[in-house]
């Protein structure tokens, strides 16, 4: 468990490690409008009406309708209309609520606007009520546009709504929601655009002359179009490519498909007659990609990941993606990444259960984890560079030199939603090694950043396949996370029992550095409920058994050395306990270890407090603030701080002590840390707010 972070009380420091979000003050999410968005007068002039009772509670608008017609484009419209009135920002959600891969969670979405409007990552709360609770506080009067698109249902929905005030919350689903009619929405089903607004979309995209020559292919394509925008847009941009087809063609070919697709009985047959033609008239190799990409969970990705899949050369992909973007089967984002409609993916994934055989969708999906489970591996290494892996990708090359730990943490971070949906599919397919491969390679962001609910999730899934596996190194590593998750989340009794369990096979597997990481889990469990004389034993045990460590014997002794001066500190044995942290100092200051240095020169001050070397202890905090300040690890500052407040306590000095204790407690406070109700009540005796 070296270079993982662990909050389990005052026992042990409780670190909490920051980057810079660099989250701007004022969230700006809304994607860009639709650029050929058309003939929507009477809805636009109906959401004015709505979101103008947005006053003391939050106008909630959900815009419901069958798939592609155009729910998503209205809301975006309408939305950068007003956005000027909305001072305070606007945040946006895919819910996924109807595409091939997992819907998103509430808390999914909630930790995401939560760091949008400030929170530090490892202050989310755990808790789906209690992230909720926290986002009506932060947005309580605030003028905030929310859009959360493409909703499943009200429950899905309703943990995302803010606290009163004049926001404005625009929801689209395919279904109605009526469930949200107690949140006090207000409903607007959305039908199809009648001829004259169709045959206007199809004259901005397509050019007035080309459509005044036919009028009645025109008309009889909106027609088959069912008259909604997906499928207007895919046909006019598929003839947008081909200057020579006259409209009356795609006419003919579209009806054809309606009838073919009527005696089968198919649902929504204008989108899936428009895709089924557009397929048709696909390059082989586009064809391929568009089935083969069919296996991405959420449809969401860049062209590094559509390489991966085809298995073909960068600039063949890229090809073929823009030949997939010219005929609206997959929109190009102005970031460089592509995006499946939800019914193309839908339609790619039918596709390709007629077309591919199961081995080479197999296959696709095992490049397309391979290359994922590559970068977070590389991520990873730049988060904790230290630390011991089992996963063979740490034993390659990194596949992207990230610059740093922020670098590597935004990309995790940006690619969470995804990470995970690729290790619940990865463990439904069977493919369990690379299930808790990822999850292993996680651990820095979900140690420094806290998603308590992913982490969660998916070591559970790791551990299964572990266990499916019969792979007991792998089964202890997943227990190890799971242990030091719920270390960080205060149940020790839970910790300890994993704890245990891990200890147990990384003995009978003879995996050393893994019954070192569960040993000092296990101490750090002990140590937080009290019980320290046994803190004491396991910490001691772990020393024992770090020196036999392979590789790097010297850092993971250190690691323990300090774990057991920090408890001889706590068990009133301070002299001893110094000497033990004093070894790890001259150990982690060789090293550069900052983040390390500031614990243990924080560990090296109580000890140097309880036996009176106030001076010294000073200087040892002074150095330790250094350090943490250096690592933004902010809940050592804050404990720090504490320390400070207490000499100056001892000397007399009551402003000094309620400084220290202020800036204290203000972190605590945004963490959610317990802590701060007692210096709260220490800074009320001393006259402080």
């Amino acid at each position: 468990m070296s270079g993982s972070v662990v909050q389990a009380g005052t026992v042990h420091g409780g670190i909490h490690l920051h980057t810079n979000t660099g989250y701007p003050a004022v969230p700006a999410q809304l994607p860009a409008s639709r650029p050929y968005f058309t003939d929507r007068s009477r809805e636009l002039e109906i959401l004015g009406r709505l979101s103008d009772g947005a006053s003391e509670q939050a106008a909630v608008i959900v815009i419901s309708g069958v798939g592609g017609v155009g729910k998503t484009s209205l809301a975006l419209a309408w939305l950068h209309r007003v956005v000027a009135g909305f001072a305070d920002g606007q945040l946006f959600a895919d819910l996924r609520g109807f595409s091939a891969g997992a819907p998103a969670t509430p808390g999914e979405s909630l930790g995401r606007f939560l760091r949008a409007l400030g929170v530090a990552p490892e202050a989310v709360p755990a808790d789906l009520d209690e992230q909720a609770a926290l986002f009506r506080t932060l947005t309580a009067e605030r003028r905030l546009i929310i859009l959360l698109d493409n909703a499943a249902s009200a429950a899905q929905v309703r943990p995302l709504l803010p606290g009163r005030g004049p926001s404005v919350v625009a929801v689209t689903s395919r279904r109605r929601l009526s469930g949200l009619a107690v949140d006090g929405a207000s409903f607007l089903p959305l039908d199809p655009l009648d001829e004259t607004g169709a045959v206007e979309l199809l004259d901005r995209m397509l050019g007035t002359g080309r459509t005044a020559a036919e009028p009645q292919a025109v008309r009889s394509l909106t027609a088959l179009c069912g008259r909604l925008p997906l499928a207007l847009c895919t046909s006019a941009a598929r003839l947008a490519t081909r200057g020579h087809w006259r409209i009356e063609r795609l006419v003919g070919e579209l009806a054809d498909e309606r009838r073919r697709l009527a005696v089968l009985g198919e649902e929504d047959l204008s989108v899936q007659a428009v895709f089924d033609v557009t397929y048709r008239d696909l390059p082989q190799s586009a064809a391929r990609l568009y089935r083969l990409m069919s296996v991405h969970p959420n449809g969401w990705f860049g062209l590094p990941a559509a390489t991966a899949v085809a298995g073909e050369g960068a600039d063949e992909t890229a090809r073929d993606l823009d030949a997939l973007v010219d005929v609206n089967l997959v929109d190009a984002g102005a970031d460089g990444r592509f995006r499946f409609h939800d019914l193309a993916h839908l339609h790619a994934r039918s596709v390709a259960d007629q077309v591919e055989p199961e081995t080479a969708r197999e296959q696709a999906f095992q490049r397309l984890m391979d290359h994922y489970l590559g970068m977070a591996a590389a991520a990873d290494r730049a988060i904790i560079p230290d630390r011991w892996h089992l996963g063979r990708k740490f034993d390659e090359p990194p596949a992207v030199p990230f610059s740093g730990t922020a670098e590597a943490i935004g990309w995790i971070e940006g690619e969470l939603p995804l990470l995970r949906d690729l290790i619940a599919d990865a463990h439904e397919r069977g493919a369990h090694r690379d299930t808790w491969e990822m999850c292993e390679a996680l651990w820095g962001v979900l140690t420094f950043r806290k998603h308590y609910a992913v982490w969660v999730e998916t070591h559970e899934k790791g551990l299964a396949s572990a266990v499916a596996l019969g792979d007991p190194v792998a089964q202890a590593r997943m227990l190890e996370a799971l242990a030091v998750a719920q270390l960080n989340l205060g149940d020790f009794a839970a910790a300890a029992r994993l704890g245990r369990e891990a200890l147990a096979l990384e003995r009978d597997a003879g995996h050393v550095e893994g019954e070192v990481a569960a040993l000092e889990c296990l101490g750090v469990a002990q140590m937080a409920q009290g019980d320290v004389a046994h803190a004491i034993e396991t910490f001691t045990r772990a020393l024992e058994a770090s020196r036999g460590v392979p590789g790097d014997a010297a850092r993971s002794t250190a690691m323990m050395t300090r774990r057991l001066g920090e408890a001889l500190v706590r068990d009133g044995r301070s002299e001893a306990g110094a000497g033990r942290l004093r070894e790890a100092l001259v150990f982690f200051t060789g090293r550069g270890d900052d983040y390390n240095r500031a614990r243990t020169l924080g560990a090296l001050a109580d000890a140097l407090i309880a036996d009176g070397q106030d001076a010294e202890a000073g200087e040892a905090l002074a150095e330790a603030g250094a350090a943490a300040a250096r690592v933004g690890a902010r809940h050592s500052l804050a404990n720090i701080h504490v320390a400070q407040a207490r000499l100056a306590a001892r000397h007399g000095d009551p402003a000094a002590e309620r400084g220290h204790l202020e800036q204290a407690a203000a972190v605590f406070e945004e963490l959610g840390s317990y802590q701060a109700r007692a210096i709260r009540e220490r800074l009320a005796e001393l006259g402080g707010p």
